[in-house]
């Protein structure tokens, strides 16, 4: 059986987005990156809602962070090699 890790990236008081819809604000230094990395890094399957899901398709193509720093690279290709599975009503 494997194991399951659950993650959710919220402000302090509970926000997961700012009063204009965004999360950019919720960028992670690079340690803090590194650290994700190596938790999703034997990840075969992810699992999001239709919002996250969207979000994370920033990470389906390479081209959109060939110029970014390599761990911001690593966290891409873990990314890319994992399963998702999507829950949506609409999609």
């Amino acid at each position: 059986m494997g194991k399951l890790v659950y993650g959710a990236i919220t402000s302090l008081d509970g926000f997961i987005e700012d009063d204009h819809g965004n999360f950019d604000w919720a960028e992670p230094k690079e340690d803090v990156h590194r650290y994700i990395n190596d938790l999703e890094s034997g990840n075969e399957i992810q699992i999001y809602g239709r919002k996250m899901y969207e979000t994370m398709l920033f990470w389906e193509s390479d081209k959109n962070f060939k110029d970014f720093p390599e761990y911001i690279q690593e966290y891409g290709k873990t990314w890319q090699k994992a399963r998702k599975v999507v829950y949506s009503r609409t999609l």
